[in-house]
């Protein structure tokens, strides 16, 4: 398809007008007072940001978990139930496919 050089220019210039900048000319008036921003947060978002803070401290591991199931795998009493490996990756499927 062959497009004139006259439109396409047409189309240049009105885009090009669409991105000029437009100054504000309106000042404030000298001596006003500047309000300052100001931010208000919710209870809900304060609540949030102390439970969020809480968790930080939380450990990623819990050790008392790991050394117990190190010490059941290192003396031969750690079993684990084919059935329930089972159940946990079809779980798991199901969840991805809700995806």
């Amino acid at each position: 398809m062959i497009i004139p050089g006259k439109p396409i220019q047409n189309i240049l210039k009105a885009y090009g007008e669409q991105s000029k900048v437009v100054k504000n000319t309106k000042t404030d008036k000298p001596g006003a007072a500047q309000q300052k921003d100001e931010v208000i947060l919710s209870s809900e978002a304060k609540d949030f940001a102390q439970i969020f803070q809480a968790i930080k401290k939380l450990p990623d591991v819990r050790e008392s978990k790991t050394s117990e199931l190190a010490k059941r795998y290192e003396e031969g009493t750690y079993q684990v139930d084919s059935k329930d490996i089972a159940d946990k990756i079809i779980a798991h499927a199901q969840a991805d496919r809700l995806r």
